[in-house]
């Protein structure tokens, strides 16, 4: 995703300038601002390109503002809810994790779990993982251990390039897998070569 994006702003990339006031205030009670007040400096163009509907630059700033500052949470969940809502996977887990958190809305369960099935769905192993946590918990869904493990299995197979992330799955993933018998580890094995067989 970066690596497009940059590309999108190599001809037009501006040194990176303050935000305008009028960009950082909020217009009416209900509005979002784009540029919290006294925001690290983010490429106008960048807002350009986001503004205008470009996904990728709408989920790097998304990404840019994902962090555990307040004044940065309107900024984060505004330009991750719109990504998300154009099918960004990235967005999605993200948004995901706003509503887990409560990161400045309240929190929202059943939201979460939408966003991360969703992205889950679509081979993102972070959210394959909690959607696997989600079925061996109950929370929000009916607690179901294949599922569970179902999911566990996805994430740790499409977690294989990422360090960090097939750790923490190779992790859940056993966890999971020792809690089946052996009757259910083989109906396991059946579903993911048909999963498999379908990508």
């Amino acid at each position: 995703m970066i690596g497009r994006l940059w590309a999108k702003l190599y001809r037009t990339f501006a040194k990176p300038a303050p935000p305008s006031p009028e960009a950082a205030n909020v217009s009416s009670p209900g509005a979002i601002a784009s540029v919290p007040a006294g925001a690290t400096l983010v490429s106008p163009r960048l807002f350009e390109l986001a503004e205008a509907g470009d996904v990728d630059a709408q989920a790097a700033l998304g990404e840019h503002f994902f962090d555990d500052r307040k004044e940065n949470y309107a900024a984060c969940y505004h330009w991750n809810e719109r990504a998300a809502l154009a099918g960004h996977i990235g967005a999605q887990g993200r948004l995901a994790t706003i509503y887990h958190e409560g990161l400045g809305v309240d929190r929202n369960p059943e939201k979460a779990f939408q966003w991360w099935y969703s992205a889950a769905r679509q081979n993102h192993h972070g959210a394959q993982l909690m959607v696997a946590a989600a079925y061996q918990t109950g929370t929000v869904v009916k607690a179901d251990l294949m599922e569970s493990a179902y999911w566990a299995s996805l994430s740790y197979l499409n977690a294989r390039n990422n360090t960090e992330g097939r750790e923490w799955a190779n992790a859940y993933y056993r966890s999971v897998l020792n809690k089946l018998t052996e009757e259910q580890k083989t109906q396991l094995l059946a579903r993911l070569q048909r999963q498999v067989k379908q990508d």
